[in-house]
């Protein structure tokens, strides 16, 4: 487990700073945590000395041949507890920034996180908001697919997840979208060829049992709002919503961060759920109503 590389007050005045990081490290404990963090790639987060981050991706090589790609400590595919890949002791929080779309069965994803919480730990999200980048064409995911995905315990992207990123994904930039344009008139990322490429890549990584990354999950920030509330009155949601910040002007991501509530009934749970909901709710129809004034003066 490698400490983080700032100093605590390099951390605190850059996070002061930096809106993205102050959500990503939501609830952190400071000046020291035991922390996890998903799929960084080439862009880990920023954290301060006295934090020891371990990171964990669907394989150790995820991020290989990208330039300054993090070490991967633990592989793991989202299927299946968590806890025996990387120890028992509880972790303070994890962090998933633009991770938990390529997840194939997100409901197992949380629930092993979940279950490496210690009681009061956080999990920090950014999700792509879909209405802001190239799934813009693509319907948000259902409670449905969710419950597929789970059912299934989906270790690699299903042939209907490939199939719906390969062939909808389009060829437009989030400066593109808020500057005006339709995203739904821009053409196929694949080319006129989009439907043949995605049957094709569907069905080779299906024969060949690869796995294949796309964005498996397809979310609005109220969309997402909307998933948790299904998924918790079914008791698969196992996390309290605990905060949610609204994709901003020019940008493509939204943020959530969620916590390993105390152990309690399913239903004392479940109130604790609906409330959040409705209050997390509140503030995005606030955010939205602020959004649209600002952008009239």
């Amino acid at each position: 487990m490698r400490p983080g590389s700032l100093s605590l007050d390099d951390f605190l005045a850059r996070r002061a700073a930096d809106r993205r990081l102050a959500r990503l490290t939501h609830d952190m404990p400071l000046p020291e945590a035991r922390g996890l963090e998903f799929g960084p790639g080439a862009n880990p987060t920023p954290l301060p000395a006295g934090v020891r981050i371990a990171t964990v991706d669907h394989a150790l090589d995820a991020g290989a041949g990208l330039p300054g790609a993090a070490p991967i400590d633990h592989a793991w595919t989202g299927a299946g507890p968590l806890a025996p890949i990387v120890g028992p002791e509880p972790y303070d929080v994890a962090i998933a920034a633009q991770v938990a779309q390529y997840v194939p069965n997100l409901l197992g994803w949380l629930r092993g996180i979940h279950g490496v919480l210690r009681p009061g730990g956080v999990l920090n999200l950014s999700l792509p908001d879909r209405r802001f980048m190239f799934d813009a064409a693509r319907p948000a995911s259902t409670l449905a697919e969710l419950v597929e995905a789970d059912l299934l315990d989906l270790a690699r992207p299903s042939p209907r997840q490939l199939f719906a990123h390969a062939s909808e994904a389009r060829a437009v930039a989030p400066e593109q979208i808020w500057a005006g344009e339709d995203p739904a008139a821009a053409p196929r990322l694949a080319g006129e060829a989009a439907l043949a490429h995605a049957y094709a890549e569907a069905a080779a990584a299906l024969a060949a049992g690869t796995y294949v990354p796309c964005h498996c999950w397809v979310f609005t920030p109220d969309s997402f709002l909307d998933l948790v509330a299904g998924a918790t009155r079914l008791g698969l949601f196992p996390f309290v919503l605990n905060r949610i910040g609204a994709t901003e002007v020019g940008g493509f991501e939204f943020y959530v961060s969620m916590r390993r509530d105390a152990e309690a009934e399913p239903e004392a749970l479940r109130r604790l759920q609906d409330g959040a909901i409705d209050y997390l709710g509140g503030i995005l129809v606030r955010q939205r109503r602020t959004a649209t004034l600002l952008a009239g003066r």
